[in-house]
């Protein structure tokens, strides 16, 4: 049959088999996507049907649907936005991916796999799939912080993908980490987004904002296309992404102020070649795979569901992201993406894994791709859940922490870091690279030397890799020790630079957000260079320090949380120094009180909130700040739900400065119905 033919033919019997599924899956009150796998597995070569469509054709037309995706998610994303959302990103897409590299790279390990065979799938596993979460957020209409936390974490996954994919590929090439290819790849990414973007920024708003005033609507969509398919050809001649180049022209367009009404107009070609993409993922899946090896799914699934949830809620919470923004992000990041596909091709071409493990890997996509929809119905639940176990003095760290780093992303305070914060973070930087050029460098001479030593005996080769292998560990643990102590200086200069970020001279809070500060900037220069240490450390003793790692660091986070409480308790009375009855005749309002995001309230006689609950005013649900203490007659008081506001108490809140204008607002406001103010049984602390 004819190439053209045979294109048709695929196209029609693809289109059509989704059509009836994703109907039907639509009247049964699920996502269209799940209708598109079965229609995958219907069209495969795995299901005894009489229908068989080419896989290759299938896959082309997906990989357009990939590209139209990622052009309308940068759509949503202006350059400065991102940039605003860069810090949290960066450390908790970091803190996912290589927590998920390590992670599975024990687990294949210990299963008896080969080592790069381990790294290859373990890589595999760490990036999150772009496609099944922009259909699952549009179909269900969700929008805001957890949409665009999430996408700003996908686009940090696929930047460590190409990474991982040149260090990964160099290492099977020339039998170990490449040191050089790594720093290359670093290297020529930075040179080719900063010229996309620079160039990009001069010619592309314009262009756009001129055809899109001028030209008919099909000119306009013509225009975008072109420059969708043209950058993610650029980035694929460069050895990129092709969905990084076309997250780029959408970015570029968004500039144009006419995002918008390009978006509208790609919206359905998009959806089109999207279904494609589930479509050959789908048709993957083998059915004797997941029988035979359902035990190797099922761990898998729970491996890439538990860790990333773990994760990303570690690294949003030490960004300063709210705690439920954290878990429900974590949850919805639990699917194996597209690009886990490209990372495993890449190692069953070089000879390096078994080429039965992408059936394997299929049968996990699928599974987690089944299970991502329920895990965004829970998330809520699941947040709660977690935020109603923290113990008091934990919920009274984070609410502070978060109030404090949300003013040292502020822009006035990014915009100007004092000399001895850039200078100690870039040698934080330079000491992580230092750590992965012995990790690589290390394997190589040791070879060397038994190369060298070769003839001389077998107690030769021994004491020469023995004496590599301890100078290296010597060098390493050096290195890591300077790192140590250069975060605390990093902490320091940036607990002390001027601003609403400012923590002042008080040592009890600086202490308490110095613990979470350091950890993070330790996890964010330290992570991006661990796979390449796995080289040099025995695989028991890595299992061994990955366990206390994950045991220290809440460890760590409730004594200080502890020691924050007894600090905010002996000092009950500083707290309540500033605070102002916004309620009074005369007052000029509250004052912003510590590190920016607190503010005292007082409540006098005149509060229309006097004698009403704190769980009926929910202040946190309704306005989003966070409840960090209750201060009577000198006492601190956990702020329970049932505990009535008397007067003369001092109310200690933390947030945002919109945040808190809004509990203002709500605790100047008269009950809302009779019995709203005093729930029936409340008790009076």
């Amino acid at each position: 049959m004819e190439a053209h033919h045979r294109l048709l033919l695929d196209l029609a019997m693809v289109l059509g088999v989704a059509a009836l599924t994703s109907v039907l899956f639509q009247k049964w009150k699920q996502p269209a996507v799940l209708g598109y796998l079965l229609a995958g597995m219907i069209v495969g070569p795995h299901v005894p049907v009489p229908l068989v469509a080419d896989l290759g054709n299938v896959r082309l037309m997906g990989e357009l649907g990939v590209i139209l995706l990622m052009f309308t998610i940068g759509l949503e994303f202006s350059l400065p936005k991102l940039l605003h959302a860069g810090p949290p990103a960066l450390l908790t897409g970091t803190l996912q991916v290589g927590t998920q590299m390590v992670v599975g790279f024990l687990v294949v390990r210990l299963l008896g796999w080969a080592p790069l065979e381990s790294a290859f799938f373990a890589a595999s596993l760490s990036i999150a799939s772009t496609m099944i979460l922009a259909k699952l957020f549009e179909e269900r209409g969700i929008h805001g912080a957890l949409k665009d936390t999430v996408l700003g974490i996908l686009l940090v996954e696929d930047l460590h993908a190409v990474l991982l994919l040149a260090a990964l590929t160099a290492a099977a090439s020339f039998g170990g980490p490449s040191a050089g290819a790594i720093a290359g790849t670093l290297l020529k990414l930075a040179v080719f987004l900063a010229v996309l973007v620079g160039v990009g920024r001069l010619v592309v708003p314009r262009a756009v904002r001129w055809v899109a005033d001028h030209a008919r609507d099909e000119v306009l969509l013509v225009v975008a296309a072109g420059l969708c398919f043209g950058l993610a050809q650029l980035a694929a001649w460069a050895g990129f992404s092709v969905a990084m180049g076309a997250f780029v022209a959408g970015m570029l367009v968004c500039e144009s102020g006419r995002g918008r009404k390009v978006e509208h107009l790609v919206h359905p070609l998009r959806d089109l070649f999207a279904a494609m993409f589930f479509v050959a993922v789908g048709m993957l899946m083998e059915p004797a795979v997941l029988l035979r090896d359902w035990p190797l799914v099922l761990l898998f699934t729970v491996l890439v569901i538990a860790v990333n949830a773990i994760s990303v809620t570690v690294g949003a919470t030490l960004a300063g992201l709210p705690l439920a923004l954290g878990v429900r992000a974590g949850l919805a990041l639990g699917q194996v993406g597209e690009f886990g596909f490209i990372l495993l091709s890449a190692g069953i071409g070089l000879g390096v894994v078994d080429p039965s493990r992408y059936a394997l890997l299929a049968a996990i996509c699928v599974v987690t791709a089944l299970a991502t929809p329920g895990l965004l119905t829970v998330g809520e639940p699941a947040a709660r859940f977690v935020e109603g176990r923290l113990s008091p003095a934990l919920k009274t760290y984070l609410s502070l922490y978060q109030s404090w780093a949300a003013t040292l992303r502020a822009p006035a305070i990014r915009k100007a870091p004092g000399a001895t914060v850039r200078r100690t973070f870039l040698y934080l930087l330079m000491d992580s690279l230092l750590i992965g050029l012995v990790a690589a460098l290390a394997p190589r001479t040791m070879r060397l030397g038994t190369a060298w030593l070769e003839g001389r005996g077998t107690l030769g080769h021994t004491l020469a890799q023995g004496a590599v292998l301890l100078a290296a560990i010597a060098v390493v643990a050096l290195l890591v020790g300077r790192m140590v102590r250069r975060s605390r200086v990093l902490a320091e200069g940036l607990l002390d630079l001027p601003g609403p970020g400012g923590l002042g001279t008080r040592p009890d809070t600086r202490r308490a957000f110095r613990a979470g500060l350091r950890l993070a900037v330790l996890l964010l220069a330290g992570l991006p260079v661990l796979a390449a240490v796995l080289a040099l450390v025995p695989l028991a003793s890595l299992g061994a320090l990955g366990a206390a790692a994950m045991l220290a660091i809440p460890l760590l986070l409730w004594r200080r949380a502890q020691r924050l409480q007894r600090d905010l308790a002996a000092g009950a009375d500083w707290i309540g120094a500033d605070a102002r009855d916004p309620w009074e005749a005369g007052e000029e309002g509250p004052a912003a009180l510590g590190p920016g995001g607190w503010r005292t309230l007082r409540i006098g006689p005149r509060c229309p909130s006097l004698g009403r609950s704190l769980g009926a005013l929910d202040l946190p649900g309704r306005s989003g700040v966070a409840l960090v203490a209750l201060l009577r007659e000198g006492h601190l008081l956990e702020p329970r739900p049932e505990a009535q506001l008397q007067s003369g108490d001092l109310l200690a809140l933390s947030g945002p400065a919109a945040a808190l204008e809004q509990a203002v607002v709500l605790l100047g406001r008269e009950a809302e119905a009779p019995g709203a103010g005093v729930v029936s049984g409340d008790l009076d602390l």
